[in-house]
């Protein structure tokens, strides 16, 4: 069976202990009892820098629409409009704001949604890829928006200069933990780690991450996604990941050793030319916290999703990050509000239903075009 082949290749001498949990007996892969709505990142604010997983998932989309202006332009909905009619859809969410989205993922037409105002300012987009623009801010007050045009521009630079304090906190508060906790026993290569994308903040790091980057060019067999399911938020972190493997059995590798045993688990399952879903540290993007087999309706994990001790998160906020934080969430509260004030919600819901009715014509089309084939 699929799980013998994960055990046979255990080594007695690694000091983990295994524990494996079915949700419920089914029938075939179970993918029909899974939720349609997934929620994650693609984008996570780590101790090397924001870094970004789009790039590597736009290379296999077919279309996107990205929608332009600020925040509080009504550009979140459509995507649930979606899942109402019945289709299968990722929500990412967004890394400064959890509680808003960054974008969709239509994942049968491999068709996406982005909010620009939502993602990562550089290195993005990928080449090929067949965009749609669309501004919500035709329809705002522009004569309203051109009298708060000092106080935008003030917010958004406060906005900048508070997202770089809250990466250089980080960095200082939780790099060197985590750095020593997972690189003490381990300095092979990963290739299965996906390209990320970061700002400059530690661009001249050089060791374990220079050796990983490397690695990144080998071609791998199986098709490997990448996904943050941690965001930080002024309370602490937001914990996306047992809602994202509730429909799943579960193994889980306790113990020092179980770093060391999801490597080598995910090399063995490469060999299959698996869907693999991998989830990645939020602070240290170089580690693996667990990995998803949906084709298998699989998940292994290391330690309990559900405890934050357990991924290595178990350390408090300090004051200093949860004051930048909460500043950070008042200064993007205050633009919001900015642009709320002028927007016609009117002529915004009409561009969202025709946005909407094209995207399910072009999907019917889809549809027929492969039940025919």
């Amino acid at each position: 069976s699929y799980l013998t082949h994960f055990f046979i290749f255990c080594d007695p001498l690694i000091s983990l202990s295994i524990h494996y949990s079915a949700k419920k007996i089914r029938g075939g892969t179970g993918m029909g009892n899974k939720p349609n709505g997934r929620h994650y990142f693609v984008e996570g604010i780590t101790n090397r820098g924001y870094i970004s997983l789009l790039p590597n998932m736009m290379s296999e989309w077919e279309r996107t629409y990205v929608l332009l202006g600020g925040p509080g332009t009504g550009k979140s909905t459509i995507g649930l409009d979606l899942l109402d009619r019945g289709y299968e859809v990722d929500f990412f969410r967004s890394a400064w704001d959890p509680d808003s989205l960054a974008g969709v993922l239509i994942r049968r037409f491999n068709w996406a949604i982005l909010d620009q105002y939502e993602i990562a300012p550089l290195h993005w987009r990928a080449p090929g890829i067949v965009e749609i623009f669309l501004d919500f801010t035709q329809y705002c007050d522009q004569e309203k928006l051109a009298m708060q045009r000092a106080t935008i521009l003030e917010l958004e630079e406060k906005i900048k200069v508070s997202e770089q304090s809250i990466k250089e906190i980080l960095a200082e508060e939780f790099g060197e933990i985590i750095r020593q906790r997972f690189y003490a026993k381990s300095d092979s290569t990963r290739p299965w780690l996906p390209k990320l994308y970061a700002t400059d903040l530690f661009q001249e790091s050089k060791g374990s991450w220079s050796k990983a980057q490397d690695a990144l060019r080998k071609i791998q067999k199986s098709a490997v996604h990448s996904c943050f399911l941690h965001g930080i938020t002024p309370e602490g972190w937001l914990n996306l990941a047992p809602y994202f493997l509730t429909d799943f059995d579960q193994i889980r590798f306790d113990g020092e050793e179980a770093h060391e045993a999801m490597e080598w688990v995910l090399k063995e399952a490469e060999q299959l030319g698996q869907v693999i879903d991998i989830v990645l540290h939020p602070l240290y993007p170089d580690e693996i916290l667990g990995m998803v087999f949906p084709e298998r309706n699989l998940a292994i994990w290391q330690g309990n999703p559900s405890e934050l001790k357990e991924q290595g998160l178990g350390k408090e906020f300090s004051g200093e990050l949860k004051k930048a934080l909460s500043q950070n969430s008042k200064l993007r509260d205050q633009l919001k509000s900015i642009y709320t004030k002028t927007v016609d919600f009117d002529q915004v819901d009409n561009l969202k239903a025709e946005l909407l009715n094209l995207i399910l014509r072009k999907l019917d089309k889809n549809v027929k075009s492969f039940t025919s084939s």
